[in-house]
């Protein structure tokens, strides 16, 4: 075999393994799906702070993309609180990418409906594209639609780590090293209860 070909990925009972250690800071993208963690961290009964968390992973990488993927409200005063929480995102160093939340029948709800936006077709391929400048993909959400992108990232020889919810997440995701939960770090991203939320 030629030396370039080398750095290939090397099989071990069908599964790939990476070849290359991570560098001492790796770069690094932090992707969240603020819908997934608002409405898992409101059945864990406790919010994620995103500056906390974009120190957290600060530490030891060096973070070349930070992206937030989150639903607007379409009604006042919702839509401009929400409209100042994504200015003040943009501020501590995020990219945001917002859309229209859409209403969802649901009979288990007072309201008698539920707000959705999934952004998930979004954040593949945003990764996808930033994956060349990086070592490392943070996804911030428990939503087992990221295993394709998960595969993807190994395919490139990229590392992937998965952040989420312990008891809010899809056992695809929770059961692997490339699973980190929020509750083992709770004391250094949790949100301040007197934040306003983003939904």
């Amino acid at each position: 075999m030629q030396k370039n070909k080398v750095r290939m990925i090397k099989t071990i009972n069908s599964k790939p393994q990476l070849p290359m250690k991570l560098p001492p800071k790796p770069k690094a993208g932090l992707y969240i799906d603020d819908s997934n963690l608002y409405n898992r961290g409101k059945a864990a009964g406790w919010m994620t702070d995103y500056k906390k968390l974009y120190k957290w992973v600060a530490k030891i990488n060096t973070i070349v993309y930070a992206r937030i993927y989150k639903g607007r409200p379409r009604y006042e005063p919702a839509k401009s609180i929400s409209e100042a929480v994504e200015r003040y995102f943009t501020k501590i160093g995020y990219t945001v990418t917002a859309k229209d939340l859409k209403k969802i029948k649901d009979s288990n709800s007072p309201s008698g409906f539920r707000n959705k936006c999934n952004f998930d077709v979004e954040m593949h391929d945003e990764i996808m594209n930033d994956l060349h400048d990086l070592d490392i993909v943070y996804i911030a959400s428990g939503d087992s639609d990221f295993i394709r992108t998960k595969k993807n990232i190994l395919k490139a020889q990229k590392r992937v780590k998965f952040i989420a919810y312990e008891n809010n997440c899809a056992w695809e995701i929770k059961y692997g090293s490339w699973f980190v939960s929020l509750d083992s770090i709770k004391s250094e991203i949790e949100r301040a209860t007197n934040l306003p939320t983003t939904l």
